[in-house]
């Protein structure tokens, strides 16, 4: 996957090969996959800082945002405002875990726009700040990081 910082491009292999991927079960695509969800949930994480309103995710598979919102609440049993929150974040904390990006690259590179939505967000659904997250669970051997 490729992220895009500003001019700059971050490009992220989301599982080495032979490891089990990383990502909770949110982010569990198949790349073969053909349902309409399916394509969505790829789209989401191939363009997390992209726009992803519900308008624009309905367009990429031709269905009416209403129509995508009952598929994910039958399919997933979630909003597709609510997955792609869930998206951003395991996406962010990937980037947290494996690469010294400053926090506010990161809020952007993923599509949160500032380090205060980013906050919000991980701590409504991570419970700990994106800076406590990296401090708990960065690789080691990692870069030391300074405070953003």
């Amino acid at each position: 996957m490729t992220i895009c910082v500003g001019d700059r491009k971050l490009v992220v292999r989301l599982t080495l090969p032979g490891e089990p991927s990383p990502f909770t079960a949110t982010l569990a695509v198949q790349i073969d996959a053909t349902s309409p969800i399916d394509r969505v949930r790829r789209h989401i994480l191939e363009n997390p800082c992209g726009d992803l309103c519900l308008t624009a995710l309905a367009s990429v598979v031709g269905v009416s945002p209403r129509h995508l919102s009952r598929l994910f609440r039958a399919e997933l049993g979630i909003s597709p405002t609510a997955y792609v929150e869930c998206a951003r974040i395991d996406i962010a904390r990937r980037l947290l875990e494996e690469c010294s990006l400053p926090i506010k690259a990161i809020s952007h590179a993923v599509g949160f726009g500032s380090t205060a939505t980013l906050r919000r967000a991980f701590q409504r659904r991570i419970g700990v700040s994106p800076m406590d997250y990296r401090l708990r669970f960065q690789a080691a051997g990692s870069p030391e990081v300074g405070k953003d």
